[in-house]
């Protein structure tokens, strides 16, 4: 693989001296290990809590040629990025494990070539490989509190698949990349931010149209304070009970809607999704369907939970149609629940359990 490469001084170095990609062997210990020890100790100069600069030494990295594949991102001679690939995770996986996987670990860009998009290069190479050598797709896991992070592997087209304790507390955020499946139309959910405010402020274009996807939750006219408000305490899967996500069209990357996972009872196995809006100006493309089933494997494949409930307006018949396509089961009327356009309407409350919806993705 050739990419380019970024400088000290931030110079584009593509056309003389391209990055490549290389499998190596046991004499890298020492390269590899002066990169993990920097990595680690930026990781703890800037707060993050992922590795330490102490827990890694020429006796472990030696150990990963025995148990992994160890490739270098080398600019020129130069190691410049680091990741190894194995093909069993128990420890992350717990059971999740499947050996029809390859997964990555030690992901590392060295200090000059960080923003530089070499750890994405890395990570795509990553995914092929994994595909070449015969496996089904690409795995990782990343810290469950790191919520940056976290949304940067799911705008990636990472999906999440879980949480697991990987040792001593430590939560692991479990995500899944499988190119075979990739399709330019697919919508992939990515943790709402501060970004993605000034589109959906764009989308609440009336008192009523915010109510009818927001409910009484969110009020007209929609400000960053709600916003913010709206956000705390959220998007860490184990404990959170709120997950809040922006749509992005994979093929476009644009951001194309909106949607949330809450009041998740995880004792229960209950959730309801709510606050599902697609861009005005894209409805009918497919698009709020597609939002629906990644919500709803997030809720039932990803957090294991057993039921999941919505509700909808009576008058809005094109999403009811939907709820019902995707086998949503009509529960009950809350009668004229709420005033929009100067008239009371009724609410319908509508749910799915775990065992349908595995039955109708069969």
């Amino acid at each position: 693989m050739a990419i380019p490469s970024t400088g000290e001084n931030g110079e584009n170095k593509a056309s003389q001296d391209p990055i490549r990609v290389e499998r190596v062997g046991v004499d890298r210990t020492e390269d590899i290990l002066r990169m993990l020890k920097a990595a680690a100790q930026w990781m703890v100069d800037n707060g993050i809590r992922q590795w330490s600069p102490d827990q890694f030494t020429a006796k472990e990295i030696a150990g990963y040629f025995d148990e992994r594949e160890v490739y270098l991102a080398l600019d020129g001679e130069t190691p410049v990025g680091l990741f190894t690939l194995q093909f069993s995770d128990p420890q992350y996986w717990g059971n999740k494990n499947n050996d029809a996987f390859a997964y990555l670990h030690r992901l590392t860009v060295a200090g000059p070539y960080r923003g530089s998009g070499l750890g994405e290069q890395m990570i795509m190479f990553a995914a092929k490989q994994a595909l070449r050598l015969g496996h089904k797709g690409l795995r990782l896991d990343t810290v469950a509190h790191n919520v940056k992070l976290n949304r940067y592997y799911q705008s990636l087209g990472f999906r999440y698949q879980g949480t697991n304790d990987a040792g001593g507390g430590r939560l692991v955020n479990l995500y899944q990349y499988n190119e075979n499946s990739e399709d330019p139309d697919d919508i992939l959910l990515r943790y709402f931010s501060v970004d993605d405010f000034p589109l959906l402020q764009s989308w609440s274009l009336s008192p009523d149209f915010l109510k009818q996807w927001a409910g009484s939750s969110l009020t007209y006219p929609l400000d960053d304070e709600q916003l913010l408000k709206y956000m705390e305490n959220t998007n860490h899967p184990a404990q959170s009970p709120l997950l809040i996500y922006s749509a992005v069209h994979r093929g476009s990357g644009e951001v194309v809607g909106h949607v949330s996972l809450g009041q998740i009872n995880r004792e229960d196995g209950h959730a309801r999704i709510c606050r599902l809006v697609v861009d005005p100006q894209l409805r009918g493309r497919g698009i709020g369907p597609r939002m629906l089933q990644e919500t709803l494997r997030i809720g039932f494949a990803g957090l294991g939970l057993h039921r999941l409930a919505l509700s909808v307006f009576d008058f809005n018949t094109g999403a009811r149609k939907s709820y019902e396509a995707t086998g949503f089961v009509h529960e009950g009327t809350q009668r004229e629940a709420a005033l929009i356009g100067g008239r009371y309407v009724d609410c319908l409350e509508m749910s799915l359990l775990d065992r349908e919806w595995q039955e109708l993705t069969r």
